[in-house]
């Protein structure tokens, strides 16, 4: 099947979830004998296996912030999709006319991110896009969010693929069981400590709650934010394998967000085998089942629900195990399984029988 991918950015140049889950669900349909051509602003990265049709880089209207949001839309509605067997737009497909089937994954609102937004900018910057994304799904021939929250602001749209995770790469050779670090160590991992990921709560906890308590614990924050304090390790652009090493090793995974619309990072520290503490937002009530696989704490009691669980190692193993379970069902191998069959119902059942259906 020939299949044409929409999204703006890959990680080549960004670190978005969105922009990670295109990669992956491409490079998983390439080897199973699809031929993916991705539209985007970025370059392919090293280890695609896809190809990637880019803007001139002399495009007027892709120009500046603005431009960069808004012109890709343009950009993609001069394209030409009459070659491919369906489209997946991971987004801005509002302005696209072309015959050929439209499927739309939406991966969270433009409006709730508004309401979480900390900068009035940002916050008018979503409330701009959100119409376009409601326009987008109308037009798409199907719309699937990533969870029941993600799917919250758009009337009529039900169905529910969750984003993959890479079981092996996460769990390790060990199955997930591999050796913790010597000292206690929180993981934190967000793009900025400021935005909705809301990174700073943490370090606060840690300062005024942990670290007095354990001296030697230790936080570690994945992200582009430097903070130089006691105990305080910062890591940036690190790929995947070295990620999932922090993972591994950490006794405790916090993401204190005020909103997601799925919650990659989650279920990637349940994949490695570590217990996962979150504030409650949309996302992490339904990856987590209501807390039934993490512990959930408010903004107060954050320093003192990760101490607690620090200091007893029989509830972070049992809530490792129970999220080694719950991560098996946002493996790669069934999503992908989902979605063949939508391009399948899309463009028809005699079309695009590449990918072997076990």
């Amino acid at each position: 099947m020939k299949i044409a991918v929409l999204q703006s950015f890959l990680p080549s140049r960004s670190q978005g979830g969105v922009g990670h889950f295109t990669h992956q669900l491409a490079n998983r349909l390439a080897d199973r004998g699809h031929t993916i051509t991705v539209y985007s602003s970025d370059p392919p990265p090293t280890d695609a296996a896809y190809r990637v049709v880019q803007p001139d880089p002399g495009t007027w209207f892709l120009r500046g912030r603005w431009g960069r949001v808004f012109g890709f839309g343009l950009w993609l509605a001069r394209q030409d999709y009459s070659q491919f067997d369906v489209v997946h737009a991971m987004g801005d497909n509002h302005l696209i006319r072309t015959r050929t089937p439209v499927l739309r994954t939406i991966s969270g609102s433009a409006l709730a991110e508004a309401l979480h937004a900390r900068k009035p900018g940002a916050r008018l910057m979503y409330l701009a896009i959100y119409p376009l994304e409601l326009l987008g799904v109308a037009r798409a021939n199907l719309a699937v969010g990533i969870s029941q929250c993600s799917n919250a602001h758009f009337p009529g749209v039900r169905m529910v693929i969750p984003q993959g995770i890479d079981l092996p790469l996460f769990a390790g050779s060990a199955g997930g069981a591999t050796r913790k670090s010597e000292h206690p160590a929180v993981l934190f991992v967000g793009h900025r400590l400021r935005d909705r990921k809301r990174g700073y709560l943490l370090v606060q906890a840690f300062q005024g709650v942990i670290r007095p308590a354990l001296p030697d614990a230790e936080l570690w924050l994945v992200c582009d934010d430097v903070v130089a304090a006691p105990g305080v390790r910062c890591f940036a652009n690190l790929d995947q394998e070295s990620l999932a090493e922090l993972y591994r090793r950490a006794w405790v995974f916090c993401l204190p967000s005020s909103y997601e619309g799925f919650g990659r990072p989650y279920a990637e520290a349940m994949a490695a085998g570590t217990a996962v503490v979150a504030t409650p937002n949309p996302g992490v009530m339904e990856v987590l089942d209501g807390g039934r696989y993490g512990v959930l704490a408010s903004d107060a009691g954050l320093g003192e629900t990760i101490l607690a669980l620090l200091k007893s190692t029989d509830r972070r193993e049992c809530l490792a195990q129970a999220g080694s379970l719950r991560a098996q069902a946002f493996d790669w191998h069934r999503v992908v399984l989902q979605y063949e069959a939508l391009y399948r119902r899309l463009a028809g059942p005699d079309l695009g029988q590449g990918g072997d259906a076990s």
